[in-house]
């Protein structure tokens, strides 16, 4: 019972990282095994360092994994893959993550923090509204058809082209200089 209760509490913390308005980085510089790798799985994105290793881990436990590694990584990697993955255990290595696409990029590992923090600057300047449009047309279009779609990302266009944002960057664009987004 403590352990079901635990486990809700954990279900809750990786549906808040994809619910974020904002685009999530995981920054991992070792192990991310069982839940931590499913913590970093539910980030936006995953930058690593050659020490970073990658485990589903309740398999060698004699469980199924149980806090998203099973919905996530078929989608990031193909359901071969993430069934050989998740059926035995194996740890996975920072090159074979990155060839994967578990990692975005894989950096030195005194690169780690700083490529880390300038993809997060990066983001941070970009179109609040726009961006989180983006993430709810990737995560809700992975669960429909084309045609719903493409139905989806015509609204999501309309309140674009409504915002505040969209002028400055149409703006921002003609003057040749560096758009200020408000999230308006």
């Amino acid at each position: 019972l403590k352990a079901g209760r635990l486990l809700n509490r954990v279900g809750q913390i990786i549906l808040a990282f994809q619910r974020m308005e904002k685009p999530t980085i995981a920054m991992v510089g070792g192990d991310a095994i069982g839940l931590g790798f499913d913590l970093a799985l539910a980030c936006d994105m995953r930058i690593g360092s050659p020490k970073a290793r990658f485990s589903v881990g309740f398999t060698r436990l004699g469980l199924p994994p149980d806090t998203g590694s099973a919905w996530f990584l078929p989608r990031i990697v193909g359901a071969p893959k993430a069934l050989e993955i998740m059926l035995t255990g194996d740890l996975i290595k920072a090159d074979e993550a990155a060839s994967l696409g578990i990692l975005n990029h894989l950096v030195a590992e005194e690169e780690l923090e700083n490529k880390t923090m300038e993809l997060a600057r990066k983001l941070a300047k970009g179109p609040p509204i726009a961006q989180r449009l983006d993430k709810i047309m990737v995560y809700k279009g992975l669960q429909m058809d084309l045609e719903s779609s493409l139905a989806m990302s015509f609204n999501a266009i309309v309140i674009g082209l409504i915002s505040e944002d969209h002028v400055e960057g149409v703006r921002a664009f003609l003057e040749r200089r560096e758009p200020v987004f408000q999230g308006k």
